[in-house]
């Protein structure tokens, strides 16, 4: 699987992959726009290989970081019929190594509420829940989520066993 910086002609493409992953809490074309082409972030996507003559292929994953002492992550999102192959998990570390490598002295990012898949996904990447935000979402809570240096280091040893 290959990842690749996002680049400013992708953004209307994006806007119509969140749109169809997160229905009505997607970003709008506008703030794609301004995302992809905003200092001090990253986005990622993977996409299907092209059949000819397209040049691109399909979406089937994107995330964001951005950076700062705090970095967040802004965005993970993986296509339905792409879901349970582990492309979540490894764009969430792409990211994660992204935010370290940038200075990150720790990471936040909001989850659904209801949403236990993303929460499990995040848990064992070491995030741990801190808060909570009323209302964030058009139908749900968000939970903030952290992740510490440490458990991070923890989570890779663990998994390098």
């Amino acid at each position: 699987m290959r990842f690749r910086p996002v680049r400013p002609g992708d953004a209307a493409r994006l806007a119509r992959f969140d749109a169809r992953v997160f229905g009505p809490d997607a970003w709008p074309l506008a703030v794609w726009q301004q995302a992809v082409e905003a200092p001090g972030q990253l986005y990622l996507l993977v996409e299907s290989e092209p059949e000819p003559p397209q040049t691109a292929g399909e979406v089937i994953a994107l995330g964001g970081v951005g950076f700062g002492p705090e970095a967040e992550i802004l965005t993970i999102a993986v296509a339905e019929q792409a879901r349970e192959r582990g492309i979540g998990g490894e764009l969430l570390s792409e990211l994660i190594a992204a935010a370290w490598a940038e200075g990150a002295e720790a990471i936040f990012l909001e989850v659904r509420a209801k949403g236990e898949e993303a929460q499990r996904l995040y848990q064992r990447a070491g995030f741990t829940v801190v808060g909570r935000r009323k209302n964030y979402y058009s139908d749900d809570d968000a939970l903030i989520m952290k992740l510490e240096p440490s458990a991070s280091a923890e989570r890779k040893q663990t998994n390098e066993r």
